[in-house]
């Protein structure tokens, strides 16, 4: 992974905490105000990318799954 593309995956997540819209724009602008240089590319594709996505709902289910029916057959239930 580049660093322009880390930088812009970073400046999606601090978006997202922060409850701001991921757009081409606030990446552009979250990325220059850290003092690094993105290609405007990435902010572009990032952004269309996560339009649709909740970026903060997806967070919260990493690591969640296992199905309720395989718990209980490694818990012997």
């Amino acid at each position: 992974m580049s660093q322009s593309e880390l930088a812009v995956t970073y400046a999606a997540l601090i978006l997202a905490d922060a409850d701001v819209a991921i757009t081409a724009d606030n990446l552009s602008a979250l990325t220059a105000a850290a003092g690094i240089e993105v290609e405007a590319i990435w902010a572009k594709i990032f952004a269309q990318a996560l339009a649709s996505t909740d970026v903060m709902g997806l967070l919260s289910k990493i690591g969640s799954g296992t199905s309720s029916s395989r718990n209980s057959t490694v818990l012997g239930s």
